[in-house]
């Protein structure tokens, strides 16, 4: 007879153990490398998700399928399912590691709008990853791309990077710390709250709310968007001294 409560009982044992052990994990690895938004609209979370379909579900579903009280093996067979999550555990936290966003990246006209940077593509320019983070005082280090004033001359190396050459993301030396005119460029860019009425009132209402829990009015903030692999968010930088205030609204894309 198959003893189902007690195979139901080690499932379940073994789900919350594996469970809390994810949380933790990912809790430590999130706050280290993914500052809000960048956990939703640029990978963590469909890395996040993919993991824990291994190793939470996988896990002890292997569990259910093996476990037998008094079973001869059982021992080597929960040890070697406990090797399979773990070795999906470090998949996880090595890859959330490798594809992680270290910065947002401003591009001025005609993009107006912040871009997730990996830690990949930065380490494809000619200037270390530390250097460029340190160009921003911000737990979302926020950077300014340097291009030509003229506008055709900086549609032209834009354009590169559709064209098979190095995408201007990848160019770190044009990367500049948000002050002075870069910053007047920046707040240049920002979109009027009635541009959401209109086109996208689910963003307007997330703006609304965000003002009210932060003061002041939405012609305070300068309203920028931030462009991930899967999603954007818009941002929220303080007029009056540039500061970076927090994210006003994001629409996630899982696949």
């Amino acid at each position: 007879m198959i003893p189902w409560r007690s195979k139901f009982r080690a499932f379940a044992i073994h789900l919350a153990l594996s469970a809390g052990l994810f949380a933790g994990v990912l809790a430590l690895v999130v706050g280290l490398w993914y500052p809000p938004p960048l956990f939703w609209i640029d990978g963590g979370l469909q890395i996040t998700l993919l993991a824990a379909g291994v190793d939470i579900v996988l896990g002890p579903l292997l569990t259910f399928i093996v476990y037998r009280p008094g079973k001869r093996t059982l021992v080597p067979d929960l040890a070697v399912i406990a090797l399979i999550q773990a070795a999906a555990l470090g998949w996880g936290v090595m890859t959330l590691h490798a594809e992680r966003p270290v910065l947002a990246a401003f591009i001025g006209y005609p993009q107006n709008r912040f871009f997730a940077v990996t830690a990949k593509q930065l380490g494809e320019g000619p200037r270390p990853v530390e250097a460029l983070v340190a160009l921003s005082p911000e737990r979302l280090p926020l950077v300014f791309v340097e291009l030509p004033t003229d506008v055709e001359a900086a549609r032209r190396i834009l354009m590169l990077g559709l064209q098979g050459e190095t995408s201007v993301l990848r160019q770190t030396e044009r990367y500049r710390r948000i002050e002075g005119e870069a910053l007047e460029r920046v707040l240049a860019g920002s979109r009027r709250r009635e541009l959401y009425v209109r086109d996208d009132p689910p963003f307007a209402e997330e703006i609304d709310r965000f003002v009210a829990a932060h003061g002041g009015r939405a012609e305070d903030y300068a309203i920028i968007p931030l462009y991930g692999r899967f999603g954007r968010s818009l941002i929220a930088l303080r007029r009056a001294d540039g500061r970076y205030a927090g994210v006003m609204a994001q629409e996630i894309r899982l696949r």
